[in-house]
């Protein structure tokens, strides 16, 4: 029986990454649409895919470029992705996959079986092993029972709490039941909130150990300490404790997290103005409630 697997990239200014990331698909033996979303790149990036996909005549039939009207971030654009392969008669499996990643020749394969073996056990999500460049664990999601080493090396799939974003595995179907990505956060924390939900319904997620591949970096975000992911992550961490605690331990949380936050600011203020601003704007902004993307 044949298994149709659609598989989700996102593209925002990076279009090197990108073009890749989608050659090393070209490894993959089994049956794959792909859906490759231009999240209204800034730069010359439609234009370089465009041509590059014309250059491509055997994927020609299996590849779907959709350029999104506007950048409302990587849930968005992730969901975008999943309504197109939900609308389509054959889509069987979807693949969320970072356009800065790249996959090894068994990836593909052992997370298709890795699926099979585990859905007696009902699971919702299953991720991949994420390498860095020189073949370190980056991440095999986050744990909810500690393994041993041992364990680790020998086992070909492990229960986690939550998986990396960069690589998520799952029945097309299944979204009826848990729910497209939520999009109030635009950027960090959405898979986060999307897994907890997933999680309190009952369901199961996975890491796949033996489908491993390389995530290159934070690049399409300006890196991990730029005032622009400083700020969505201050933000994001108040709106996404303020869903899930009660009054009491939302109290407790935000009380810590103010004078925290103070002290960072002020740390920040002789090194770097701008980060110690976002600091301050993604505290305020996520006690006030606000939501989507930052108005500039």
């Amino acid at each position: 029986q044949k298994i149709m697997v659609s598989i989700i990239t996102i593209n925002y200014n990076g279009w090197k990454d990108t073009i890749e990331c989608l050659n090393s698909l070209s490894c993959i033996q089994e049956d794959c649409k792909i859906v490759l979303i231009d999240n209204k790149s800034t730069d010359d990036s439609i234009d370089k895919l465009e041509k590059w996909i014309q250059n491509q005549k055997e994927l020609s039939s299996n590849l779907i470029f959709i350029k999104s009207s506007e950048n409302n971030g990587y849930a968005a654009g992730n969901n975008i992705g999943i309504k197109y392969v939900e609308s389509q008669e054959d889509a069987q499996f979807i693949w969320i996959l970072n356009n800065d990643t790249l996959i090894q020749e068994d990836t593909f394969k052992n997370l298709i079986n890795c699926y099979k073996n585990l859905e007696n056990e009902n699971i919702a999500l299953l991720g991949s092993k994420i390498l860095n460049e020189d073949f370190s664990i980056q991440s095999i999601g986050y744990l909810n029972s500690k393994y041993t080493e041992d364990e680790i090396k020998s086992k070909s799939s492990i229960e986690v709490e939550h998986i990396s974003g960069c690589s998520i595995f799952f029945r097309a179907d299944k979204i009826k039941e848990i729910g497209y990505i939520p999009e109030e956060y635009f950027l960090y924390y959405e898979e986060t909130d999307w897994m907890k939900h997933i999680k309190q319904k009952g369901f199961k997620i996975f890491t796949c150990l033996s489908s491993q591949l390389i995530h290159k970096h934070a690049k399409s975000t300006g890196g991990i300490y730029s005032p622009f992911v400083i700020y969505y992550m201050t933000r994001n961490q108040i709106l996404f404790n303020k869903k899930y605690l009660n009054s009491i331990q939302y109290y407790l949380f935000i009380t810590k997290m103010i004078s925290r936050n103070l002290l960072k600011i002020i740390f920040y203020s002789f090194k770097n103005l701008k980060s110690s601003k976002s600091i301050f704007t993604g505290t305020i902004d996520g006690i006030l409630n606000k939501k989507g993307k930052k108005e500039s």
